[in-house]
């Protein structure tokens, strides 16, 4: 018996034709095309099963030893069952390849996933995203770039994706969420495993600006192999895929590999050549395999936008609300530009010794209204006037 694809029975079927030894997303995909239903690929002959691309003997032979053990079945069917419970009572859903809210820049790759387990939403606006990665081990350089980069995104509109490691990879979620902007986290174990945010508090946030996702299965833990795939996952969401500080054998240039298969652009963010965690992205941007950029107009001339977002390249980011700034703090900003000024530049405009312009930098700095540069040079990176 047929299925509607978005029907609870659908779902329960992919997640037990799943635990079949061998058959992956491809080989499933390739299942359900020729069979239509769960019933008839569990009915099928070995000729007729190997006659599906992809499906050679050793795994026509799984698929029907595993349609002829009553006991297989029953477990296969309680796991799912499970499976769906857990979500549910984490607030989280199966998203299916049929699903009409199923990311439509990742339906496009070579490899999707059939299933996706989701916390959050995925929103029509998400396929105007861009994917920002990098070293786990970021430097305050790397970590200024990104912050920078996604704020400019964040101003024009663009879903921010990431893979919610340390590093480069939460400063991405981190500023997205303080700009305003969706942001997509794609996890390498299933989505109820918190081991990047001990404190709990970040996952909300991005829950309720974006989504949390993972084709792990619940109550999957972290572990190496599984990230090389789910970085293909973090390129496939997104219209382009930019680098931020990664060595030569980083896992960021994995993510970019995905990208370049994918058809999709790669941006690197030039790096000291002093500095083993740039030298991958520093040999992508040499090797002509990324677009070197400054920041985020590079990104958005080379993406494909709607009109409505080619336009908004060149108009005026909005304005956005100062925090509340004691009358020193105001005195500092009036001070800088959005071009770095010298430390002894702002002293000498505001008439402040430089112990105490340091200790007041750092706070607009932590109030994402400042940033510092190397040798002692500061940018105001917010674009409104001040009045106080």
């Amino acid at each position: 018996m047929e299925h509607s694809p978005t029907s609870a029975e659908f779902k329960l079927s992919l997640l037990i034709l799943s635990q079949i030894p061998g058959v992956g997303s491809l080989r499933l995909r390739g299942l359900l095309n020729s069979f239509k239903c769960y019933e008839r690929i569990l009915s099928a002959s070995h000729q007729e099963l190997t006659a599906v691309p992809g499906i050679g003997a050793s795994v026509g032979e799984k698929i029907i030893a595993f349609s002829k053990s009553a006991a297989k079945l029953e477990e296969a069917q309680t796991t799912a069952l499970r499976q769906l419970d857990q979500l549910e009572k984490l607030g989280a859903r199966l998203l299916t390849l049929w699903d009409e809210d199923y990311p439509a820049l990742l339906r496009e790759i070579y490899d999707p996933p059939v299933t996706l387990f989701v916390r959050g939403n995925i929103l029509p606006q998400d396929k105007e995203a861009i994917a920002i990665v990098g070293t786990r081990q970021a430097t305050d350089y790397g970590k200024n770039a990104t912050r920078k980069i996604c704020r400019e995104l964040a101003e024009k509109g663009m879903t921010i994706v990431s893979g919610l490691a340390y590093g480069i990879d939460i400063t991405a979620h981190t500023t997205a969420i303080e700009s305003g902007s969706r942001t997509i986290a794609v996890l390498g174990c299933g989505v109820d495993k918190i081991y990047t945010d001990p404190g709990g508090k970040l996952y909300p946030k991005i829950i309720e600006q974006g989504a949390i996702l993972s084709e792990e299965w619940f109550g999957a833990e972290p572990s190496p192999e599984k990230f090389p795939r789910r970085n293909r996952i973090i390129s496939g969401l997104s219209l382009g895929t930019v680098i931020v500080e990664s060595d030569s054998k980083g896992g960021a240039l994995i993510t970019a590999a995905y990208a370049l298969d994918q058809n999709r652009e790669v941006f690197a963010v030039p790096g000291s050549i002093f500095s083993r965690k740039c030298n991958g992205t520093n040999e992508l941007i040499r090797d002509g395999k990324a677009k070197l950029i400054f920041g985020a107009e590079d990104i958005l001339n080379e993406v494909k936008l709607p009109l409505d977002k080619q336009n908004a390249l060149h108009t005026h980011a909005p304005q956005r609300e100062l925090p509340e700034l004691c009358e020193a703090e105001t005195l500092v900003l009036k001070a800088l530009s959005d071009n770095p000024v010298h430390i002894d530049t702002i002293a000498e405009t505001t008439g402040l010794d430089i112990s105490e312009l340091l200790i007041l930098l750092f706070e607009l700095e932590m109030k994402h209204l400042v940033e510092q540069h190397p040798g002692k040079l500061f940018k105001r990176t917010v674009d409104i006037p001040l009045s106080k």
